[in-house]
């Protein structure tokens, strides 16, 4: 009986590394910094269950889930740039859109794509403002929340 408990004990600790190597498959990376200033960074939209890496493919398994080809104005630079691919997710409610993300909304008769610099309510409801990582001022008007298209969860180069 008492061996029994030890195979079953070590069978179960060689399974669940056999798992983290085999089924995990992912590798951590390190963004290394002495003298980083932390800025608001995007949501976590998408979860590890949601991906599925493969040798000759990557797979993302979420709902709603669009893809738009960026066009480059500088403004997003280095994180958007010319034909950029941005993976977006369209928002459920304006819960899912925070302080660092980055999303695409409408404006006139164009599509711009920048980051959150603030989320608030006014008289109108909900409103973000936003700006160009390399604008030097937040764009001049409130986005509401039926302008926006996605909220930018992957970038393809």
């Amino acid at each position: 009986m008492r061996n029994e408990k030890l195979l079953i004990i070590v069978c179960a600790f060689i399974l669940g590394v056999l798992v983290t190597v085999f089924v995990q498959g992912s590798e951590s990376r390190y963004a290394f910094s002495e003298d980083a200033v932390p800025t608001e960074s995007p949501s976590d939209h998408i979860n590890d269950e949601d991906l599925f890496v493969f040798k000759d493919r990557a797979l993302i398994e979420k709902d709603n889930l669009i893809w738009a080809r960026v066009k480059d104005t500088h403004s997003m630079e280095p994180v958007l740039n010319a034909d950029s691919v941005s993976l977006e997710l369209k928002p459920q409610d304006t819960s899912f859109i925070n302080k660092g993300d980055i999303i695409s909304f409408r404006q006139g008769s164009k599509v711009i794509i920048h980051r959150v610099v603030l989320t608030g309510q006014d008289k109108l409801g909900w409103f973000c403002v936003t700006k160009g990582d390399n604008n030097k001022e937040p764009d001049p008007y409130k986005v509401r929340f039926d302008d926006v298209k996605g909220v930018v969860v992957g970038i393809l180069y």
